[in-house]
């Protein structure tokens, strides 16, 4: 009753504005008076019954329908501006766009287009935070909307005219005649429109029918300063709608994309798509069911969002290729994109569609609710999505997991672009820590169990987050790659006193490697001391991981391969012996590889002096696993069939009798060893070029330690790196 009531009243309120101005289409534009920019910002609103006279019409007209072909008018009505949904009066079409006492179709409106300015009025302060709105002024302060990076309102062309466009090529002082591939030659209205792809997406231009054509839409006398504003992404129109099944369902919708093979936002090649986080074209509404789609999948695409943009592609009229750099095609070459590796697949809403091989412990029911610790439908995977779902990861980090605030998830999402990066940071959502805003994880560690918890700033077995850690980008890399137990966490549950190290293994997980950086989590003994690689530490993640991208897109960059260009500098390898590539490869070869200044026998192998660091922790690995053959009852390892350790040499039979020095023993072999994941070979038996990149020190420490520990006597031969540290501190009897 209120919303036709509220409607009526609009519609009153028209007809009454109409006959004051003379009749619908009577305003005036054509001749007469021009139009101030304060005649704009004090104009009558007329309502939104008026608008939708044109605007829910159907009429085939490029302003007038969306993207989708639907008309403006309905993706409004079906948004979540239309409604008082969550306390949110109703979003009219002039709030955003101005009164539209001179516009009739074609006249002026303040705002044809709404830049974040007009978002703001709405998603900032007191009444924004309330409603868990985004605070636009924190986005004003990202590199997106920061417009003293971007270019002038011409692209340097001067004018939006129909002279021949010139372009500057990257990297280039000369300035290119802008031609089309047929020798058409491209006008500057034109070359602005090629920009305008990526650096003012929600403008459309419109041309009349010259040679050259002359730009009729927007207005060339009054071009729009470049900006990605909150439109650029998100749909003017319809920005979010909402699903009554869930508190929490609201949903954004973002705008569509022409997106090419390639990822790019192509106007000569792409097909319109829109990125989903949501994936409303497979529910059914009659029984609100979720289905897999035709591939027997449910995947989201959030990343297409930003890829049509981060990458390269092709300009619209001279057709060869934009600026950016291939951020996109990188990320689709890494393991972070690879939906077909365990990681990813096994917690899929269909893992056998990824792999036939796959297991379905871990397969997801969607929608899976963040805001629900338990009782989502399928197998529960709410703490795993801290690392096992794109999506699922930010409620992790922003810590708000389990509350009204956190997310409902609709598909498979790997570790994504908004994974990592937050386009406008919020309070409750991470802190930015650089200008790529990249997250930065409010706790860093949230572990809890009956035996132990760990809470805050700090790695699993309790030690702090070091401020390089936090100062630098690979504080977003901690969070997920620390494994998810430690030293500290295995002593509690199974060496304090009253505890018992009998049962099932404890097992720390895989790709600890950033915790192996930082020499931490590893099971360290009482009376020891450790170290650190501290040049790597100081490399950071990032350094190693994403330093020079190749042509390629295949190493370096958002691939995370290393490139063995990064180690060979003359302040870091270069000055030691340059570590080589692998066989027709950039990326380094560490099985042989050790610094020539380094003459130290680490494994106490024959010629263990100038055994690469790499296969002196393999040999250092094969002797615990041999040390544990030999037990009086033997435990045998392989690293490629969980549980991992089994009281036969069939590998059937979990091996669960053991005694503190045989669990401590195991618990560092697996650290060390799982630093990769399982793949086709094992591990234990090639070169460990994870554990000899990420911190060698550390890694030989411990392995040495639980071979002496466990046999009783040091390694015959062998040379224990000095430690800087003493040992992290558990309790009594450690």
């Amino acid at each position: 009753m209120r919303r036709n009531v509220h409607i009526c009243l609009i519609s009153l309120s028209v007809f009454l504005i109409a006959v004051l101005l003379g009749g619908c289409g009577s305003a005036k534009k054509e001749g007469g008076q021009a139009v101030t920019t304060t005649d704009l910002a004090n104009a009558v609103k007329l309502g939104d019954a008026n608008c939708l006279q044109c605007h829910n019409a159907g009429k085939d007209l490029t302003m007038i329908n969306d993207l989708d072909t639907r008309t403006i008018g309905a993706v409004w009505q079906d948004s979540l501006h239309n409604g008082d949904e969550n306390g949110i009066e109703t979003v009219h079409c002039e709030d955003c766009h101005g009164g539209g006492q001179f516009h009739w179709g074609l006249g002026p409106l303040a705002n044809p287009v709404p830049d974040y300015n007009v978002c703001e009025k709405c998603h900032s302060g007191t009444t924004a935070a309330n409603l868990g709105l985004n605070d636009k002024a924190s986005f004003v302060a990202t590199p997106h909307a920061n417009t003293a990076q971007i270019p002038d309102k011409f692209f340097f062309q001067g004018n939006a005219g129909t002279d021949q466009a010139s372009t500057r090529m990257r990297n280039s002082s000369v300035n290119i005649q802008e031609v089309t591939p047929d020798g058409t030659p491209v006008t500057k209205a034109q070359h602005i429109e090629e920009c305008s792809v990526c650096h003012n997406s929600n403008w459309r231009f419109t041309y009349d029918n010259s040679t050259p054509p002359k730009l009729l839409h927007p207005d060339p006398n009054n071009m729009p300063a470049p900006s990605v504003s909150c439109a650029n992404c998100h749909d003017g129109h319809q920005v979010a709608k909402t699903d009554p099944n869930f508190a929490n369902g609201d949903y954004q919708i973002f705008r569509k994309v022409q997106v090419a093979a390639n990822g790019a936002n192509d106007a000569n090649k792409g097909t319109w798509t829109r990125a989903r986080m949501y994936r409303d074209d497979l529910d059914d509404p009659t029984t609100h069911s979720y289905p897999l789609d035709a591939n027997g999948k449910r995947e989201l695409n959030i990343e297409t969002m930003c890829g049509s943009c981060h990458t390269v592609g092709k300009y619209k009229f001279a057709n060869f290729s934009t600026h950016q750099t291939n951020v996109y095609t990188q990320w689709t070459n890494s393991a972070h994109a690879t939906r077909t590796d365990p990681a990813w697949g096994e917690f899929s809403a269909n893992p056998t569609a990824y792999d036939p091989t796959f297991s379905t412990g871990h397969q997801t029911t969607y929608p899976f609710d963040m805001s629900k610790a338990t009782g989502n439908p399928g197998n529960n995977n709410y703490a795993c999505f801290k690392c096992h779902n794109g999506i699922g990861s930010i409620d992790w980090q922003s810590n708000v997991q389990g509350t009204a605030s956190a997310r409902v998830i609709w598909g498979d999402e790997p570790a994504t672009c908004i994974t990592c990066h937050d386009t406008h940071p919020r309070t409750d959502l991470g802190v930015a820590v650089n200008g790529s805003n990249i997250r930065k994880p409010v706790v860093m560690t949230n572990y809890s169990t009956a035996s132990a918890k760990v809470f805050g700033n700090v790695f699993l077995d309790t030690t702090q987050v070091p401020v390089a850690a936090e100062s630098a980008t690979s504080v977003i890399c901690i969070f997920c790659h620390q494994g998810r137990e430690s030293g500290f966490t295995l002593y509690r549950t199974k060496f304090a006193p009253g505890k018992s190290p009998s049962g099932a293994f404890f097992n720390n997980h895989y790709l600890g490697t950033a915790a192996m950086l930082w020499g931490a989590n590893g099971y360290e003994y009482a009376g020891q001391s450790y170290s650190f690689n501290v040049a790597h530490q100081g490399a950071n993640c990032a350094t190693c991981h994403m330093a020079n991208p190749t042509t390629d897109s295949l190493a370096g960059g958002h691939t995370w391969e290393r490139n063995v260009a990064t180690c060979n500098t003359a302040t870091c390898h270069g000055g030691f012996g340059p570590i080589p590539a692998l066989p027709g490869s950039v990326t380094p070869d560490l099985s042989a590889y050790r610094a020539t200044f380094d003459t130290n026998n680490y494994s106490g192998d024959a010629g263990g002096a100038t055994q690469g660091i790499a296969d002196a922790i393999r040999s250092l690995q094969q002797r615990l696993i041999a040390l544990l053959a030999a037990q009086p009852t033997p435990i045998f390892y392989n690293d490629l069939k969980y549980p991992y350790f089994f009281a036969d040499a069939g590998f059937t039979t979990n091996y669960t009798n053991w005694n503190p020095a045989q669990l401590k023993a195991a618990f560092n072999l697996s650290y060390v060893i799982k630093g990769l994941p399982s793949s086709s070979t094992s591990q234990a038996n090639v070169p460990n070029g994870s554990a000899a990149a990420h911190d060698y020190k550390y890694c030989i420490q411990l392995l040495q330690d639980s071979i002496a520990d466990l046999s009783g006597a040091p390694v015959p031969g062998a040379f224990r790196p000095a430690g800087t540290r003493p040992a992290t501190v558990y309790g009594t009897g450690q």
